[in-house]
């Protein structure tokens, strides 16, 4: 359902990404998916959610990544999401969470961006 490793982003700063396995993110594995993302984030740390397989997320999808990004926020860790499939991009655009998350069209391009804050 989900993987975590970590890279390096180019500027040097350690990330752990998530990549989800599965095609969607609904109310049906929303509850799983909570709990194996607030393990990770027991440790916080710059957060890089790989969406590039979901095709459907519900409004309880959207409240487990919202959970997220206010995790990291609270720890003043950065939360970025990529490779958001049209239909995913469309739900975001729609709600107006895409002024609310980083979004990214690929993984290697948010990676990219992740830096230290001075």
């Amino acid at each position: 359902m989900l993987e975590s490793f970590q890279r390096i982003s180019p500027t040097g700063m350690m990330v752990t990404i998530i990549q989800f396995s599965q095609t969607t993110l609904t109310a049906a594995n929303a509850y799983v998916v909570k709990e194996k993302l607030g393990e990770i984030l027991t440790n916080p740390q710059p957060l890089l959610i790989d969406l590039s397989h979901l095709i459907l997320v519900d409004s309880m999808g959207i409240s487990v990544l919202v959970s997220a990004l206010r995790s990291c926020r609270s720890h003043q860790q950065p939360l970025k999401l990529a490779g958001l499939q049209e239909s995913v991009k469309m739900i975001f655009s729609i709600t107006q969470l895409d002024a609310l998350f980083s979004i990214y069209d690929t993984l290697e391009a948010a990676l990219a961006d992740f830096s230290f804050s001075p």
